[in-house]
């Protein structure tokens, strides 16, 4: 179970960060809230954000669904060569990439009519260049005729022209703020919700409490994202998965602290590999780690039970143990993290990926060389996948020492001792 989940009975308003193309995650985010029917009175954004949260007001998901699965970066600037180097030449050249393509399409898709009528109040940030001041604007402070104009003002990133309104010039708003939770409480929204896509731009570090508001919550990206104007369909398409998984996961319907399970701890009461452990196998344990520590500090032994800590939601227990043994494994054997996992299933996922790396050619030749630089301390150039499958597959006559594992790579040792403890359970761990 996750440490303090977000209410799914409040009505929230809801705030959308800009960082260009990172929005892709605001996306899987929305796709969460349809499917939990969470309450959303106001949206407020800045740059992409702002973008995404007419959308959003509109009610147009399936829409915003497909432009971000379809999309290209035609779609927002006028240029031939989307590399860094030719958007960095075009944008000093030109004094500003050309963003016709972008404000063509926001009038294409977005009606100011819908977005005035609509339940869901609306807000977004620009910055004024004539006037140097923000402009925080909420639908009805937006003069008529002009709210679809402001909304490509919003995103006018500084690499971008700046967009023009009736002879003022305006810039992308995350040069004030890039977290407009005050346009929130200035719509009345007691409880917040803020997808934070950790764009570049001002965050202003608000808490519900400076802003007056009854509870803040924010929902941030697990990993990284794609970068700024990176329109890479294969990451883009990974983001709005992650926003939609993250997002699940903040409302308490999945678990887990770096995956996604299905379930909490209690799948496991009834496995018959995963089932908790016991006092016994508990204490087998804790004699593993003190000879393998050859009798040093307690420091060592401390950073594993820091570790397997940080995996367990802050609760380490002999019922929820193997699920962060598990969870370290598979980062250490690199198993695709944006996926949903049943406990069992991530373990065969760990289980298949050492027993295909102890066969290959890649790992027996290097086994010498993986063990030399493993006793120079040479860390950094170690590769972890075959140093850990190196000790798992040790027998118990071919003792090296594991004293450097315990003291420098934490989760390589919790994914050796795992394994070690599962073929108390796990036959074909023997075979």
């Amino acid at each position: 179970m996750i440490k303090n989940p977000i209410s799914k009975d409040k009505k929230y308003g809801l705030v959308l960060t800009g960082g260009g193309t990172k929005g892709c995650y605001q996306i899987g985010a929305w796709k969460a809230f349809n499917e939990l029917n969470i309450n959303i009175c106001a949206v407020a954004g800045t740059s992409i954000g702002a973008i995404n949260g007419a959308f959003f007001t509109q009610n147009d998901f399936d829409l915003a669904y497909d432009i971000w699965t379809n999309i290209k970066i035609e779609n927002f600037i006028s240029i031939a060569d989307d590399s860094p180097l030719q958007l960095f030449v075009t944008a000093v050249k030109e004094k500003g990439l050309d963003t016709t393509p972008l404000k063509k399409m926001m009038h294409e898709y977005f009606d100011e009519a819908r977005i005035r009528s609509s339940d869901i109040d609306y807000g977004l940030v620009t910055f004024s260049l004539s006037d140097f001041k923000p402009v925080m604007l909420l639908k009805k402070d937006i003069p008529q005729g002009h709210l679809i104009d402001y909304i490509p003002a919003s995103a006018s990133l500084p690499i971008f022209k700046p967009t023009i309104i009736e002879g003022s010039k305006f810039v992308d708003g995350a040069v004030y703020d890039n977290v407009p939770v005050p346009l929130m409480v200035k719509a009345g929204c007691k409880d917040i919700i803020v997808v934070d896509i950790s764009g570049l731009g001002i965050d202003r570090k608000y808490t519900a409490e400076k802003v007056g508001a009854d509870t803040m919550h924010t929902i941030h990206s697990s990993s990284d994202l794609c970068g700024t104007l990176e329109f890479n369909q294969e990451k883009i398409n990974h983001g709005i998965k992650m926003g939609y998984l993250d997002t699940m996961k903040a409302f308490g319907e999945l678990h887990g602290a770096r995956y996604y399970f299905p379930h909490g701890i209690d799948e496991y009461e009834n496995s018959s590999l995963l089932h908790p452990i016991t006092d016994d196998e508990l204490s087998l344990i804790f004699d593993w780690i003190q000879h393998d520590s050859e009798d040093s500090n307690k420091t060592a032994r401390y950073s594993l039970i820091k570790r397997l800590y940080e995996y367990s939601n802050d609760r380490l227990t002999t019922r929820s143990i193997l699920q962060s043994c598990i969870e370290i494994a598979a980062e250490i054997f690199e198993i695709e993290r944006v996926e949903v996992y049943s406990g069992q299933e991530l373990y065969e996922a760990v289980l298949a990926k050492y027993l295909e790396t102890k066969s290959s050619i890649d790992f027996i030749e290097s086994q010498k060389s993986l063990l030399s630089l493993y006793k120079a301390l040479d860390f950094n150039n170690i590769h972890k996948i075959n140093l850990v499958s190196y000790f798992i597959s040790l027998s118990e006559k071919d003792w090296v020492s594991k004293k450097y594992l315990l003291k420098f790579l934490p989760k390589v040792y919790i994914t050796y001792l795992f394994f070690k403890f599962m073929r108390t359970r796990d036959s074909r761990l023997t075979e």
